[in-house]
């Protein structure tokens, strides 16, 4: 038989293990892409296990087409720990992130434990591959820092019984742990002070609304201001695929092209977009705050530095990775604590790039 013809008769089924090669719990894991602890757990019987019913199918097809035998051994294997931590992120070029990573890192050290950091680069695929990846290489738990509002990693986990704390914002579609920074009541409280310093005319830069991040804090900057009586029309709102300084210019330039005049403030979703912004304003020859004004969200960068200081709302990020550290780590010890949602109140800053009017 030809290469090609052994090629074309391979099927799906899960390679077995030669005669003189045992099947092994592991290769069951590796087969069916879960954490072999949610193979042990599944095989053993194990009550308390928080498992799907069709990942747990899907375990016991493929251990009776290997052959694998469940041995005392292999059961120790469901209170086993790697003392490793998967840590997904979507964009490690976001000063968020390394902010965050700080907190984990150190948390994690002072339990002896050690981070693997992936980053998708926004790609929903890279980030179940990297799950599936993480979860059958014996990750002990998962910190996931992606923002999409329903995410099928977080639905995976609750089905293979891996312990998994989300950071930043906590998916609709599945109950999971997280540690959020509560940016609604943030960006509200920023939109008041717009309002309060005189502002009507109001521009906002805002990010796509199937991110968590995105939705509510526009909701928040809306909600600020319609507490003034003041709205934002729908020529002065635009939306950035993405929340870089790239796409801030971009978007602070398009603004700008819609009328003859400006809005007397542009509201950015971030402090990268709100940079962004401010370049687009010194190319098109208007000053900051005197001819429009500017604020940002994160403070994720030394704000006070920048001319003009940028007004922005501060998130305490290296809190929020500790919190959610010792979070996941209280998860492993114990898998039935509940999924409770950690909130982190931002802090508003108040700089010279926002205007009295």
């Amino acid at each position: 038989m030809s290469d090609k013809e052994k090629g074309a008769s391979r099927t799906s089924r899960p390679a077995r293990p030669g005669k003189a090669q045992r099947a092994r719990l592991i290769d069951v894991a590796r087969a069916v892409a879960v954490h072999p602890s949610t193979v042990s757990r599944v095989l053993s019987e194990d009550r308390d296990a928080r498992v799907g019913p069709q990942t747990a199918a899907r375990i016991r097809e493929v251990a009776a087409q290997l052959g694998y035998i469940p041995n005392a051994s292999a059961a120790a294997l469901k209170t086993s720990a790697t003392h490793l931590i998967g840590v997904i992120v979507h964009d490690i070029a976001d000063p968020v992130y390394p902010r965050i990573l700080t907190g984990i890192e150190r948390q994690l050290a002072k339990a002896g434990y050690m981070a693997v950091i992936g980053n998708t680069g926004f790609d929903p695929d890279a980030e179940t591959d990297m799950f599936a990846k993480m979860s059958a290489r014996l990750v002990d738990g998962v910190i996931l820092g992606t923002t999409r509002l329903q995410d099928p990693v977080v639905r995976r986990a609750g089905e293979e019984g891996v312990p998994l704390v989300s950071v930043l914002r906590r998916p609709q579609d599945a109950d999971c742990a997280a540690v959020i920074d509560d940016c609604l009541s943030g960006m509200q409280a920023l939109a008041q002070a717009v309002a309060c310093a005189g502002h009507r005319d109001v521009g906002v830069i805002a990010a796509p609304q199937h991110l968590s991040t995105g939705k509510e804090r526009l909701a928040g900057i809306l909600a600020g201001l319609r507490a003034h009586g003041v709205a934002v029309a729908d020529d002065r709102l635009v939306f950035v695929p993405r929340m870089t300084s790239e796409e801030g210019e971009a978007a602070a330039q398009e603004l700008l092209a819609r009328r003859a005049t400006p809005p007397s403030v542009i509201m950015a979703v971030n402090d990268r977009v709100a940079l962004g912004a401010l370049r687009a304003l010194r190319k098109t020859g208007l000053r900051c705050p005197h001819d429009v004004s500017l604020t940002g969200y994160n403070e994720t960068h030394p704000l006070d530095l920048i001319d003009p200081p940028l007004t922005s709302v501060a998130i305490d990020l290296d809190r929020v990775g500790a919190m959610a550290a010792d979070r996941l780590l209280a998860l492993i010890d114990n898998p039935a604590l509940p999924r409770e949602v950690d909130r982190i109140m931002p802090e508003l800053r108040l700089r010279a790039s926002l205007a009295q009017r």
